[in-house]
């Protein structure tokens, strides 16, 4: 089932190398960073529910060689009335599950640009697509990235194969992969982050943005808000097309 999307991820990974194997890259001392957040939520009495959302997130770099690799999971439980004949019940019930991984290597053409290949993979058992995956090559530009603001922008083609939860269908298409990553430190202690990924191709559009507030309270732990927001244009009768996620999550990074 999945080796065309594992053939078109290999390729999109040796269009990147590829450029790196024409000059030598710099040798410089790895670094790695890390940072995990975990949120949870649970609420009992007139109404019970229970929410819990997980992201790990790695980095290497490596000259100009740069690697992220990073996987979430969302999961809401709540209390759900059943009308029967003899009157009704409650149970606890998945209201949402979502998990995904995500990988990617970059080289550097120069201090500002750079070029990417990604990989995205994930699924929702309450959304239209049951499963989806996502292999690009992408240019990235570095507008701006210093310790008070980041702004990074990539475009590219892609190739997406998702699976229709209502008919089990199969689906293949070429893609435009764009992105845009912003933060900006409003303070010691406060940073802005943003982050919105736009995959389009023939059958469907899908758009997520990523907003959120960090406040640190030590070198290593911080508090964040954020604010999800998933868009598809196509989804099968019965479905919404935009779902939101609202998340207060305790953040533990690593550098």
């Amino acid at each position: 089932m999945y080796r065309k999307c594992v053939s078109a991820a290999l390729a999109a990974a040796m269009l990147v190398s590829f450029p790196a194997l024409a000059q030598d890259a710099p040798t410089s001392e790895s670094q790695w960073t890390g940072s995990g957040e975990l949120g949870l939520t649970s609420a009992t009495g007139n109404a019970r529910t229970q929410n819990i959302n997980a992201l790990l997130a790695v980095g290497l770099d490596e000259g100009r060689w740069h690697h992220d690799a990073s996987a979430f999971w969302l999961r809401s439980r709540g209390e759900v009335d059943t009308s029967t004949r003899t009157g009704s019940t409650s149970a606890m019930e998945d209201t949402a599950n979502r998990y995904g991984v995500a990988f990617s290597s970059a080289f550097d053409l120069s201090e500002r640009s750079y070029l990417i290949g990604s990989l995205r993979y994930d699924h929702d058992n309450f959304a239209s697509y049951l499963w989806r995956g996502v292999a690009a090559a992408s240019y990235g530009y570095r507008w701006r990235d210093d310790a008070r603001m980041r702004l990074v922008t990539e475009i590219g083609p892609g190739f997406r194969r998702s699976h229709d939860t209502s008919t089990g269908a199969v689906e293949n298409e070429g893609i435009a992969r764009g992105l845009v990553d912003f933060s900006w430190q409003l303070s010691d202690n406060t940073r802005l982050l943003d982050t919105f990924l736009v995959e389009s191709g023939r059958l469907n559009t899908f758009v997520q943005n990523d907003l959120g507030l960090q406040v640190s309270m030590t070198e290593r732990l911080a508090l964040k808000a954020g604010y999800q927001v998933r868009y598809n244009s196509d989804v099968d009768p019965g479905f919404k097309k935009t779902d939101t996620v609202t998340m207060l999550n305790l953040v533990y990074s690593v550098k």
